[in-house]
């Protein structure tokens, strides 16, 4: 079987996939849609589910982490990897505990994550600042993740709710070009009965 059969096969497969399925694209194409009207219209609350959910994967991620570290007897650095997961087992409860905890931890990952994202940047651009012409972007977007990092700091109430609202706005899109491809898939599927 040559490359250009092979391809056409997994083409063929997937619109094969999407006719049959078409539904579940609508499906969770409403189902982003309404996530992100609710979000876009309750902010507060969308950044409330999302922390509560954040809090929730720390706490299953650190309990993995310690148990997979337990059932590792004799690698070396296993210790670390247990007293890591117990670390992140001890911040999901605390989290959990307090709403208020929840978003903190959230926003506050967000900005250190946007901050440590903003200073990589920046300086992969001073790394190639003599092959390339554009660096002064990845200066910009550098300096403007730093900036965002130390005003998500700074305001994490005002950040957290620009986040909810960007994810909010975010899933209404995506939302609305899933059911768009789902009521394209269906009319293939018409056109070939």
């Amino acid at each position: 079987m040559n490359d250009r059969t092979q391809g056409s096969s997994l083409f063929q497969d997937a619109l094969d996939f999407a006719k049959a399925n078409w539904w579940m694209f609508l499906l969770g194409g409403l189902l982003y849609i309404i996530f992100g009207v609710l979000a876009l219209s309750r902010p507060a609350a969308a950044l409330l589910g999302l922390s509560v959910l954040f809090a929730c994967f720390i706490l299953v991620d650190g309990f993995i982490s310690a148990i997979r570290a337990l059932m590792a007897k004799g690698a070396d650095g296993r210790w670390w990897v247990f007293f890591g997961g117990l670390v992140s087992v001890l911040i999901g409860i605390y989290a959990l505990t307090g709403p208020v905890t929840a978003m903190l931890l959230f926003v506050t990952v967000i900005a250190f994550q946007a901050i440590f994202f903003g200073v990589a940047v920046f300086m992969f651009g001073v790394s190639i600042r003599k092959v390339v012409r554009s660096e002064w972007l990845l200066y910009l977007a550098g300096i403007l993740s730093v900036v965002f990092g130390l005003l998500l700091i700074w305001a994490p109430g005002i950040g957290g709710l620009s986040v909810s609202m960007m994810i909010g706005a975010w899933a209404l899109v995506i939302g609305i070009l899933r059911v768009l491809f789902a009521f394209r898939v269906r009319s293939l599927v018409r056109h070939a009965v």
